[in-house]
């Protein structure tokens, strides 16, 4: 995706730091419709294009003390995008399937739905197994998943090396894949749930 960058980038990157909303307001009309316009490659329905054009800017103006430390907004606004739309993906995905689950609970006559009682053996299986993971690795898996953040952020709030995060969440993933695998039934549905896993 081709993109400009405003020529007093620099400055505006500090005042929005410092808290200035005029600078904020510069920066978000500037920048809107290229945020929009990666956003819309997803296909999305138009209220959530427009929902989650605005999250991005929300997640810049609510963490804009990590501006002081930006050399190049033009990648910062990329990776927060690629994130924003990432979890919403990822949440979708999940709610759709609990959404799925619930209705399922509350029609007698699919109460013993094969599908529904492996989802569920999964969900378990995968909270016991981010459970044995090293206190370290669990905390990073965790902030991921749970808060959604982004390499840089995570090693920001533990003040550990980017490179250091990404170790120990590759490792925490890959444990938990395999303890799903080594403990759930063969299933289609047990691909399924591995694939929530696939982009963290």
């Amino acid at each position: 995706m081709a993109i400009q960058i405003i020529h007093n980038e620099k400055e505006l990157l500090f005042r929005i730091a410092e808290g200035d909303r005029e600078a904020f307001k510069e920066l978000y009309n500037f920048y809107f419709p290229t945020v929009q316009g990666y956003v819309a490659l997803f296909q999305p329905v138009r209220n959530e294009l427009d929902e989650l054009t605005q999250d991005v800017f929300v997640k810049i103006w609510e963490k804009r003390h990590y501006l002081y430390g930006v050399d190049s907004f033009r990648s910062y606004l990329f990776m927060t995008t690629r994130n924003t739309v990432l979890n919403y993906l990822r949440s979708r995905k999940v709610h759709q399937r609990a959404k799925d689950l619930e209705e399922t609970e509350q029609d007698p006559a699919n109460n013993d739905s094969e599908d529904a009682l492996l989802y569920k053996q999964y969900y378990y299986i995968a909270v016991e197994a981010i459970e044995k993971l090293p206190e370290g690795r669990r905390k990073v898996l965790k902030m991921s998943i749970d808060q959604g953040l982004s390499l840089d952020e995570i090693a920001a709030q533990l003040n550990i090396s980017r490179s250091g995060v990404k170790k120990q969440l590759y490792a925490a993933t890959a444990f938990v894949r395999q303890y799903l695998l080594d403990h759930g039934e063969m299933s289609v549905i047990l691909f399924l749930f591995l694939s929530l896993f696939d982009q963290l």
